[in-house]
């Protein structure tokens, strides 16, 4: 399930799409950080918890929609 999804404003990533997804209840069990270029190139962060995944966000600024 998405739970959120934006646009990096700055740093590395900038004008990349950001998404959060939550698979707690699925294969995982955890948290994914997907990120993706306007060029397709996509990367993709798994975390075991949604703590984890809060932490990582700090590094970004995003404009959620």
């Amino acid at each position: 399930m998405i739970l959120k999804k934006g646009i990096v404003n700055d740093g590395e990533y900038v004008g990349w799409e950001i998404q959060l997804i939550d698979d707690t209840k699925g294969e995982t069990g955890g948290f994914y950080l997907i990120l993706r270029s306007e060029g397709a190139e996509v990367f993709d962060y798994w975390f075991e918890k949604k703590q984890f995944l809060d932490n990582q966000l700090a590094d970004f600024n995003v404009k959620w929609y």
